[in-house]
């Protein structure tokens, strides 16, 4: 039998996983370029409040469209991954993205592209450790809106319908451009907003996707993410904080480069596990 240029044809489980995957992406972008455009559009995204209440109304959108959708398909709620991870995998999803940042923040200032850290920025070691008693759980809470979405009930149906390895590229490249009207305000590079929309954000969803679906491959549960996400936020965040940045063009590049780093390891990784398992 002839199989050259044979395509395996798809199951009905997989059509229907795609068809799923589809449907939530064309909503989730839908919804929340809608709100998020319009929100920017009539409100001024610089003052604390309204930035606040956007904020939080465009991170929420991924669960409730997640919740609903899981609910009109006759799902659980443990169909959304919600479940005790691994501690390794825990413990590695909270760990990464400090070591991460701090490699990244670390070039900059010996390239003195940032300032040194000023410590004193974030007070005494006392409110130090009373800051990341409160803002961590804080800061995850807030993540769960979006990994509801993301990974609870989108990353599965991805995986399924498009395949390991080119599904998550997808959830992450969309996770990424879903962070559009938000980026193009410019939060992270004020004066290079077209680099964070374009660039930056769709290499840091694929970059995270990708550290998240290698860590929770054989459990995976929905905290994995949640805890990589929000270390990566509330970690990152504190260490921008305490520095300053001289060159942001110079500063966006070399993040940029650092998740394109991040991309080639787990993705090769990432590759390998699910060969080796489909072997």
């Amino acid at each position: 039998m002839n199989t050259t240029g044979y395509k395996q044809q798809k199951t009905p489980n997989q059509i229907q996983s795609a068809q799923k995957a589809k449907k939530y992406i064309l909503l989730i972008l839908g919804i929340s370029w809608a709100f998020g455009f319009t929100a920017t559009t009539l409100f001024d995204f610089s003052d604390p409040i309204a930035n606040t209440v956007i904020m939080l109304v465009f991170a929420f959108i991924p669960a409730i469209l997640g919740f609903t959708l899981n609910k009109k398909e006759g799902g659980h709620w443990k169909d959304l991954k919600f479940f005790k991870p691994s501690f390794k995998g825990a413990f590695y999803a909270f760990l990464i993205p400090i070591l991460y940042f701090g490699i990244v923040i670390s070039t900059q200032i010996f390239l003195d592209i940032r300032t040194q850290p000023d410590f004193s920025k974030i007070g005494s070691s006392f409110v130090t450790i009373l800051f990341l008693a409160i803002g961590y759980p804080i800061t995850a809470i807030l993540i769960l809106g979006e990994e509801i979405g993301w990974r609870g009930y989108l990353q599965e149906k991805i995986i399924d319908g498009f395949g390991s390895f080119k599904g998550i590229l997808l959830l992450g490249l969309v996770w990424g451009i879903w962070h559009l009207p938000i980026a193009l305000q410019g939060s992270n590079f004020p004066n290079h907003p077209y680099i964070e929309a374009f660039i930056t954000y769709p290499l840091v969803g694929m970059a995270l996707s990708l550290i998240i679906a290698y860590l929770g491959f054989n459990r995976y549960s929905i905290f994995i993410a949640v805890l990589l996400h929000t270390s990566n936020n509330y970690f990152g965040s504190i260490l921008l904080a305490i520095t300053e940045t001289k060159d942001e063009f110079m500063h966006a590049m070399i993040f940029n480069v650092f998740y394109i780093d991040i991309i080639l390891i787990f993705g090769y990784l990432w590759w390998k596990k699910t060969i080796r398992k489909t072997a």
